[in-house]
């Protein structure tokens, strides 16, 4: 059963995943959680990346149909690991309250992408949901608006990085008549907002995303509820109930964290074990 257990979490996690590394990376990689920080999350299983933590934020309880989700820890795993009920559709609709405001107000989500210039403009964003949030050189970054044909226009992740690292290019300011609200768009600063590292020390997000010839900043929601080493455990004198919850624990937590294997296979050119 654990066999089993283990190869479950590890299909689930390693979806998308493909190799080789771009050959020009990103001067910095961050990755800002939205929440607290899970306590069997280990950062130094990813060396390449900067983690950064918003206590203050809470995944909204946006049931839908289904309803509040359940006070019950099991439950919720399970719900998020087979991707159905309450838990599963807050995690899909993607709401966070709490503080920073400025990341509620600017409605950022699990899975948003964006890559800043040595200015800490904004110079391409991408959108994805979670644990389908995938980094590789051939990935599509928006860039542009293109009024006439009223669409996005996209660059791939490995042009970008040859425009912005290689070339010292930086990007084009937006007009300041048409600024917006929350920024977090092309052509623009972002707002003010305090996060904080594993240690609690507290710095401004402006401050991380500045300086560097390009910085790719994710937004990604880890449960801080769930044990992602549970299903690693031995199932002996454990009922097979209690064993099974456990494995949903590490199967919803594996999804959850599946962009940071994305970061460092898809960029730096690292295999880690799960």
């Amino acid at each position: 059963m654990k066999k089993l257990a283990l190869l479950s979490l590890a299909v689930i996690v390693s979806m998308g995943c493909m190799f080789g590394q771009m050959k020009i990376q990103p001067s910095k990689t961050v990755v800002v959680i939205l929440g607290k920080k899970n306590p069997t999350l280990d950062e130094a299983k990813f060396p390449d990346i900067k983690f950064y933590y918003t206590p203050g934020l809470t995944l909204k309880d946006n049931g839908g149909i289904y309803g509040k989700k359940s006070k019950n820890k099991k439950s919720n795993a399970w719900s998020s690991a087979l991707g159905m009920g309450s838990t599963s559709h807050s995690e899909a609709v993607n709401e966070f309250e709490g503080t920073p405001e400025e990341l509620v107000e600017a409605k950022v989500g699990s899975g948003y992408a964006f890559i800043f210039d040595k200015n800490g403009v904004v110079a391409a964003k991408r959108f994805a949901s979670g644990s389908k949030a995938e980094f590789y050189k051939s990935t599509e970054f928006m860039v542009s608006f293109n009024k006439m044909q009223r669409k996005w226009e996209s660059e791939t992740f490995d042009k970008l990085m040859k425009d912005l690292v290689k070339k010292g290019d930086t990007t084009k300011p937006g007009k300041a008549s048409k600024k917006p609200e929350h920024k977090y768009e092309i052509g623009y600063g972002i707002n003010s907002a305090m996060v904080e590292d594993k240690d609690g020390n507290k710095k401004d997000i402006t401050e991380i995303i500045k300086g560097d010839p390009a910085t790719l900043l994710v937004f990604l929601y880890v449960s801080p509820d769930y044990d992602l080493e549970k299903a690693k455990e031995s199932g002996k004198g454990k009922k097979g109930k209690d064993y099974s919850n456990d494995v949903a624990q590490a199967i919803a937590a594996g999804k959850q964290i599946s962009p940071l294997y994305n970061l460092e296979e898809g960029i730096y050119g690292k295999r880690i074990e799960r």
